[in-house]
C-alpha cells in the first residue's frame, strides 16, 4: 500500500493520504482505519479482481475513506468508537444494499461508533465514508440544527439527501479523491486539509437536518432486524472455528427462527443457512491459505463441519474460484519459495 504526505520541515509521522490495490479480501479489510472489516465473497471471480482503496487523514480524527471493489461479496464492519460516519455510495452501484435500505446516491447512512454496517453487494461496491469525533459532530449539529444526534451506540439512522446536498458533498469528495490520487502531497499543508474538513462538516449538517427526529416504521423495523444479525454475528466471531448452525443463533439472540429468517433476509438478502456456510468456507480457505505440508484439505473441511467432502469441494469452488486442494498447494509452494 503506498503512503504519502510530509509535514513541513520532514516526514509526517502519519502520512495523510494511504492508497492501495488489493486482490485479497483480507488484506483490503485490514486497510480501513474507521473499522473492524470482515469481507466474505458471494461467488468466485470469472477473472482476478483488483480493489481499490484511499484514505485521506485531514487531522483531528476527521478522514475520508473510499473503496471500490467488483466482486459479489458480503461485508460487515463494526465501527469504533468515539466517531460518527457518514456513508454514502460514490458510483454506480446496482443492488447495494446496507442494512437492509437499498443505496442510490441520494441515500445516506449515518453510524455512531460501536454501530455495525451489514451490507450486501452483487456486483460493483464503490463506496465512500466520511469520519468525524463523536463530539465535534454533535456540537456543531446541535449548535447550527438546534437538534442532537442520537447517542445509542447501536444506531444507523438513514438520511434521504436533496438534489442541492446529494451534489455539493458528491462534488466535494469526487475532486478531493481526484485530487489525492494525483498528487499524495496536495494534503500536506495543515490549511489544505482544513478547508476540506471544514467543507465537508458544514455540507454533512445539511444533510443531518433532513433526519426525521424519529425513525420511520419501515427504519425502525430494519434497526430491529440489524440488532438481531448483529447480535447473530458477535456469536460467529465469540465462535470463530466452530460449525455453527440455526439452533445456535436462535438461543444467542432470543429469536425465533422465524424471525431469525426474516431478519437475515431482510438483512443481507439471503437465510442464515447460506450465510453461515459462506462463512464456514472462508474460514476453511483461511486456515488452507496457511497450511503446510501435514495439512489436509479432509481434516480441514471436516473441522469446520462439512462431512459431505464431494458437495464441499464443489461448493468451495464456486465460492472462491479454485479447488480446496490448489489452495492448498498455493500455501505449500509459497512456504518453499
Amino acid at each position: 500500500m503506498d503512503q504519502c504526505g510530509t509535514e513541513q520541515g520532514g516526514v509526517s509521522p502519519q502520512p495523510h493520504v494511504v492508497a492501495g490495490l488489493f486482490t485479497d479480501l483480507d488484506e483490503l479489510a485490514a486497510a480501513v482505519a474507521s473499522a473492524n472489516v470482515e469481507h466474505v465473497p458471494l461467488a468466485s471471480p470469472r477473472s482476478p479482481f483488483e480493489a481499490r482503496y484511499l484514505r485521506i487523514e485531514l487531522g483531528d480524527g476527521t478522514s475520508v475513506e473510499t473503496g471500490e471493489l467488483s466482486l459479489p461479496h458480503l461485508t460487515r464492519a463494526q465501527f469504533r468508537k468515539g466517531i460518527y460516519q457518514v456513508g454514502l455510495i460514490a458510483g454506480e452501484s446496482p443492488g447495494l444494499s446496507w442494512n437492509g435500505h437499498a443505496m442510490d446516491r441520494s441515500t445516506a447512512l449515518l453510524f455512531h461508533g460501536g454501530s455495525e454496517l451489514q451490507a450486501t453487494a452483487p456486483g460493483i461496491d464503490h463506496c465512500v465514508g466520511i469520519t468525524f469525533p463523536e463530539e465535534r459532530l454533535r456540537e456543531v449539529v446541535a449548535a447550527l440544527t438546534r437538534r442532537e444526534l442520537d447517542s445509542a451506540p447501536e444506531t444507523c439512522r438513514t438520511a434521504r439527501l436533496d438534489d442541492g446536498v446529494r451534489d455539493a458533498l458528491g462534488g466535494i469528495l469526487h475532486r478531493a479523491v481526484e485530487v489525492a490520487r494525483a498528487d499524495g502531497a496536495a494534503f500536506d499543508a495543515p490549511e489544505a486539509r482544513r478547508a476540506l474538513s471544514q467543507s465537508l462538516l458544514s455540507t454533512v449538517v445539511r444533510a443531518l437536518d433532513k433526519l426525521p427526529r424519529r425513525p420511520p416504521d419501515r427504519e425502525r423495523t430494519l434497526l430491529s432486524h440489524s440488532r438481531i444479525v448483529g447480535t447473530a454475528e458477535e456469536c460467529m466471531r465469540a465462535r470463530l472455528g466452530e460449525p455453527l448452525y440455526v439452533a445456535d443463533l436462535c438461543l444467542a439472540t432470543g429469536a425465533s427462527e422465524r424471525t431469525l429468517r426474516s431478519a437475515f433476509g431482510n438483512v443481507y438478502g439471503m437465510g442464515p443457512n447460506r450465510l453461515l456456510k459462506l462463512r464456514r468456507i472462508n474460514q476453511v480457505r483461511r486456515e488452507l491459505e496457511h497450511g503446510g505440508e501435514h495439512t489436509l484439505v479432509s481434516e480441514v473441511a471436516q473441522r469446520h463441519g462439512f462431512w459431505d467432502l464431494g458437495r464441499f469441494a464443489g461448493d468451495y469452488k464456486r465460492v472462491v474460484g479454485e479447488s480446496p486442494s490448489q489452495t492448498l498447494r498455493r500455501a505449500r509452494v509459497a512456504l518453499v519459495a
